[in-house]
């Protein structure tokens, strides 16, 4: 935990010229979560592609959205939007790529303010789906209490390792079909 506070944390929506925090706060937020969980190697490889600069910035280049959790400025957490690139799903629908927060700053309700930024920003009557590891009950426990419904499953790669996700999906603006 952290002496910060929620109120001093902000949430704003990032652009090209934030490419240099989003790809620090991936690599940051992905390594803590997953280091011994994933093998190093496989770890490494994830963030050398997915969390790369120039990565980042052609997913913003092509109509993704991000938004960066700051205290004074520095990046403690992210969220990410794209187009989906799940088989469950349908048109209209926006995948949250990327929700990861410091550990030190879970329980203040920034997690929560980065999903509702995300929600906002995604708009539409589609559903906004995701995956997540399917032994990571925190963030499962966390999506379930914010009107998320299991719709699938997938085996996810990560640095050419494979594991296995859960997909789950929550009704955007009028829409109330999960499945």
């Amino acid at each position: 935990m952290t002496n910060a506070r929620a109120e001093d944390i902000s949430i704003r929506l990032a652009g090209i010229a934030d490419i240099a925090r989003l790809s620090l706060i991936a690599n940051a937020t992905f390594l803590e979560t997953f280091a011994g969980e994933i093998a190093g190697d496989a770890l490494i490889a994830h963030c050398n592609e997915k969390h790369a600069p120039a990565y980042l910035a052609q997913l913003l280049d092509t109509g993704a959205k991000a938004w960066l959790a700051e205290l004074d400025q520095s990046p403690v957490g992210y969220a990410l939007l794209t187009a989906p690139d799940l088989k469950a799903a349908r048109d209209g629908d926006v995948e949250l790529r990327k929700i990861y927060l410091l550990s030190r700053f879970h329980g203040l309700g920034i997690a929560q303010r980065l999903l509702e930024a995300a929600v906002d920003g995604a708009a539409g009557n589609g559903r906004l789906i995701l995956g997540v590891k399917a032994d990571n009950v925190r963030a499962i426990a966390f999506y379930e209490k914010h009107h998320f419904k299991q719709v699938d499953t997938r085996r996810f790669d990560v640095g050419g390792t494979l594991y296995d996700d859960i997909v789950l999906a929550r009704a955007l603006g009028g829409n109330t079909d999960h499945e």
